[in-house]
């Protein structure tokens, strides 16, 4: 019976390490990935603010561009 029960504990010594090698792993790729997102959102963010940066720059130049221009004529 003594056989047995170490024998049990064995397998289940040898089965945590696995599964905190398992969990380990996974903390890692968690990590990973949740920095990868991160840096994808960031890069986002940077263009649609770039974007933006662009729209109102040409629709500021659209409205220069259609102001009347004032004439300066000189009586002859």
């Amino acid at each position: 019976m003594k056989n047995l029960i170490q024998k049990q504990i064995l397998e289940w010594k040898e089965e945590l390490n696995k599964q905190i090698k398992i969990r380990d792993n996974a903390q890692q790729v968690l990590a990973q990935t949740n920095k990868t997102i991160l840096m994808i959102e960031g890069g986002i963010q940077g263009k649609d603010l770039l974007l933006k940066k662009i729209e109102q720059e040409s629709q500021l130049t659209n409205k220069e561009d259609t102001k009347p221009q004032s004439k300066t004529t000189q009586p002859k």
